[in-house]
């Protein structure tokens, strides 16, 4: 069973501001309009090797679920579409290196 992720459940749920959120079931009436700010993980999933930079982490569910409407998403908003364009040239936020703290 595929369940859908709530927006509540997004770590990045309570200082988040974006307008169009994949977590939201209703993005789709939902308006953006150019400047304004984009989801954290829309933009990953904008960037060449967004899966690989998710593939152990704790937040991949999320990412997933936006990776699979990015493209829905970004037909439907041309600031969106804009946004995710210029994110996809910059360089990820999320570290390829993970830290193995030894804490004994």
């Amino acid at each position: 069973m595929n369940r859908q992720i709530t927006m509540e459940q997004c770590p990045k749920f309570h200082h988040c501001s974006a307008p169009l959120c994949p977590l939201d079931p209703d993005w789709n009436k939902r308006k953006m309009i150019q400047g304004e700010n984009l989801c954290h993980y829309l933009c990953e999933a904008s960037k060449d090797g967004a899966m690989e930079h998710f593939k152990r982490r704790y937040d991949k569910p999320v990412f997933m679920q936006a990776f699979g409407l990015s493209e829905e998403m970004r037909r439907y908003s041309k600031a969106l579409d804009r946004g995710l364009e210029r994110a996809s040239q910059a360089p990820s936020v999320i570290p390829m290196i993970q830290l193995d703290l030894d804490l004994d």
